[in-house]
């Protein structure tokens, strides 16, 4: 062999090996980080221990009940505007050795600049994209605040925090999550301000990269400083609530 092809030959070999290398990396898929943080894929579950609360003033008791919930990507389809979607079924089971059985169904579209839920025919923009600390949206914009039942959704103002970082909901622990900060609003306090009416709303979302949602925490309550119970002499250490809320801890998923 000529002595002075082999330095050609040597680079030829090398460059084969680099370009093998490179496409072979190149061939691994890539998460748009719009994927990531709610995948989305026929079979994806989470599996969540629910903690449910309701405030009955009537009877100036707080109930709280324990169960567990799955959400499921049940199914794919494109929606009205011609955008993938997915169908996501949510059940419940009481204990862990109980079967799931299907409570109601959530529909998810991701186009790329936003994630949209809707659920109990309301829709929600739960996360925008690009994630950044501190940017903020109007979640609830497509929800008719217009409608007197409704109206405790108006001008919630979504906020990133805590982008990339660490998050336990109590019982898992997640290194790479972002939470929503959806409300935390509040005008008065029952327990110093027992004769004033009062409100509180509170609302958070935590979700984890390649799981999806980690932690849900929501609660909003009225208090009717006039009502009987509240103004009864015989309840005056008692502050009777009126609403609901509800804590959910992801504890499994695939």
């Amino acid at each position: 062999m000529n002595k002075k092809t082999l330095p050609l030959l040597l680079l030829a070999v090398l460059f084969t090996i680099a370009y093998t290398s490179c496409k072979k990396a190149d061939d691994k898929p890539v998460v748009r980080e719009s994927d990531s943080y709610f995948p989305l894929e026929i079979g994806k579950y989470v599996i969540y221990n629910v903690d449910s609360t309701i405030w009955d003033d009537t009877n100036c008791v707080k109930i709280v009940r324990r169960y567990q919930m799955m959400y499921r990507v049940a199914d794919t389809f494109t929606d009205t505007k011609g955008r993938a979607s997915y169908r996501v079924d949510v059940s419940i089971r009481k204990k862990a050795e109980d079967p799931w059985l299907i409570q109601s169904v959530m529909y998810a579209t991701n186009t790329g600049q936003e994630l949209e839920l809707s659920y109990s025919q309301l829709r929600f923009v739960k996360m925008i994209y690009p994630i950044s600390e501190g940017r903020t949206w109007l979640g609830n914009a497509y929800v008719n605040t217009a409608d007197p039942g409704l109206t405790y959704f108006n001008d919630w103002n979504y906020r990133y925090v805590n982008v990339d970082m660490p998050f336990s909901n109590g019982q898992v622990n997640y290194e790479n999550t972002v939470t929503v900060m959806q409300i935390d609003n509040k005008v008065n306090d029952p327990e110093t301000q027992p004769r004033e009416n009062a409100i509180r709303t509170y609302s958070k979302e935590v979700f984890a990269k390649g799981v999806g949602m980690v932690y849900r925490e929501y609660y909003r309550w009225t208090y009717d400083a006039s009502s009987k119970n509240n103004t009864d002499p015989n309840l005056v250490d008692t502050r009777c609530l009126k609403g609901d809320g509800v804590i959910l801890r992801a504890v499994d998923h695939n």
